[in-house]
């Protein structure tokens, strides 16, 4: 458990933003420390360089002009080691065949030398605590030699090589006589032992300065991320905190990082549509339950009335002429109604599975005409009054449009006055925000619809409590349809009334586009 514990741990975003950062620190600080070292090596090493010009140029300029052939070189060896000797330096004269005519060294004599094991990458100190360095005299190869004084122009640089100790020495060399035609070369060089232990100190106070740079860098570093890395946990906290009953939850904004505002944001519009998603999902299933339970009950009365005629037959009436004709004709009305009502589910279903029937040109007024005789028998004594407007096209299912029309009526019809009830059918073209449609408005003059029950009318077996009687027949599915066909036409369907004043139902359809 614990070495799970762990591994959770390693693979946090604390954890991980941590260990990257130490590392970077520690990339940039051997970055610097590099830099640092080769500066500081290269600007000692020059320093060196400069103090063995110096002795060079230190000499009196008619000395160096008295050597131009190899006899006054050989003549003058001895007075220009004595001039350009020094302290720690040590001074070599080459002739032209790369060989070391003369050479010395200010420390030669020290009892130091006397002992060959010592090691000259030690050092001693003397009684006031100051390190002296024993010189050695270094000798490089007598090609080199011999290739720098062919060289033209004078000479620059310095060379780095060990002596016959194996220790590091500073070596500059030098044209003497004519720089064109050199009679030889002045060899000078320093131990580069002082060099080499300040840059050795300077490594040493660097890794320990790193060090303790990259305690303070994790320390700073662990409380700076726990503090940025804090809107997140709450982030964190405040979704495990969500469930089914607290979907409305939020996250809070505005937490001064714009990640965690854009987490934040991101995870409220997804709490959002799955709130949405969930209230959607337990409207349905309300929905269902309520459609269950009126189809159950609807399906019921039609089968009751059936089972009980038979009953009744079964009893004796059948030998009764007139109760069996009776009898029969219920039967019959009931399985009329059972089979419309099945019929009606079977469509709404067709409509919401959205299969395709055939849609092709029509013209809306010549439907309502072709309608007409079957609505003025179902009006009866009712007025029915057409306003129809001609070459009203739309792209539609004539059959489908019919139906609308016939459920309109129908519905009027069950809300109107036998006598006194009037119901007008009217088309016409309209233009809004540059947009036209072909408008079918089907109104009356009956009781009206409730303006708590506008927005349930096209719901599934919804009738008003005034409208439940068997005389006004229907299951409160005929709105339904009428809705999902004009959805389909990709229309839309809206009701206007005031009760005891009747009601308007107004479609919106797009007329046809002609499609090259």
């Amino acid at each position: 458990m614990k070495s799970r514990f762990n591994v959770v741990k390693t693979q946090s975003l604390q954890w991980k933003l941590l260990s990257r950062f130490f590392l970077i620190l520690m990339f940039l600080l051997l970055i610097m420390e590099s830099y640092q070292y080769i500066t500081m090596k290269k600007y000692l090493y020059k320093s060196n360089e400069e103090v063995l010009e110096y002795r060079f140029r230190n000499v009196p300029i008619y000395d160096i002009k008295k050597v131009q052939t190899s006899k006054d070189l050989v003549e003058n060896s001895s007075m220009l080691v004595e001039k350009m000797l020094d302290a720690n330096i040590s001074v070599s004269i080459i002739d032209n065949n790369g060989n070391i005519i003369a050479s010395d060294s200010r420390s030669k004599d020290l009892e130091i030398h006397k002992n060959p094991n010592y090691n000259l990458d030690k050092h001693e100190s003397n009684g006031d605590n100051k390190v002296k360095y024993p010189v050695s005299i270094p000798k490089l190869p007598q090609d080199l030699y011999i290739k720098q004084i062919r060289k033209n122009g004078n000479l620059d640089g310095y060379i780095l090589a060990r002596d016959e100790n194996k220790n590091l020495q500073v070596i500059i060399l030098r044209k003497l006589g004519n720089e064109h035609s050199s009679a030889g070369l002045v060899q000078l060089s320093t131990p580069a032992g002082p060099i080499e232990d300040i840059l050795l100190k300077q490594i040493y106070t660097y890794i320990g300065a790193s060090i303790l740079v990259l305690i303070v860098g994790a320390l700073l570093g662990l409380t700076i991320f726990k503090y940025t890395l804090k809107p997140l946990h709450n982030v964190t906290n405040t979704v495990k905190k969500i469930n089914a009953d607290e979907l409305n939850t939020r996250l809070p904004l505005e937490t001064g990082q714009i990640e965690i505002d854009t987490l934040s944001k991101a995870f409220n519009d997804m709490l959002q549509r799955i709130e949405i998603s969930f209230e959607q999902e337990q409207y349905i299933k309300e929905k269902m339950r309520q459609f269950i339970s009126d189809a159950s009950h609807e399906l019921r009365t039609p089968l009751t009335s059936i089972h009980g005629f038979v009953e009744v037959l079964l009893r004796g009436a059948a030998k009764d002429e007139k109760k069996l004709n009776l009898a029969l004709n219920s039967i019959l009305i009931e399985s009329e109604r059972l089979t419309k009502l099945v019929n009606d589910l079977l469509l709404l279903t067709r409509l919401e599975r959205k299969a395709p029937v055939e849609m092709k040109k029509e013209n809306i007024s010549h439907i309502v005409e072709e309608v007409y005789p079957q609505l003025q028998i179902l009006a009866k004594e009712r007025k029915l009054l057409l306003q129809l407007e001609d070459d009203l096209l739309i792209t539609g299912n004539r059959n489908q449009i019919k139906q609308v029309i016939f459920n309109l009526v129908q519905n009027a019809v069950h809300h109107t006055d036998e006598k006194n009830g009037v119901i007008n059918i009217s088309t016409n073209l309209i233009e809004e925000s540059k947009n036209k449609f072909i408008v079918l408005k089907i109104s009356d003059n009956g009781t009206g619809i409730p303006k708590e029950q506008l927005n349930s009318i096209f719901d599934r077996f919804f009738r008003s409590e005034s409208h439940r009687s068997r005389k006004h027949g229907g299951y409160g599915l005929g709105l339904s349809i009428v809705k999902s066909i004009i959805e389909s036409h990709d229309g839309t369907i809206e009701v206007v009334s005031d009760l005891g004043l009747g009601a308007a139902f107004i479609i919106y359809l797009k007329p046809f586009v002609e499609i090259n």
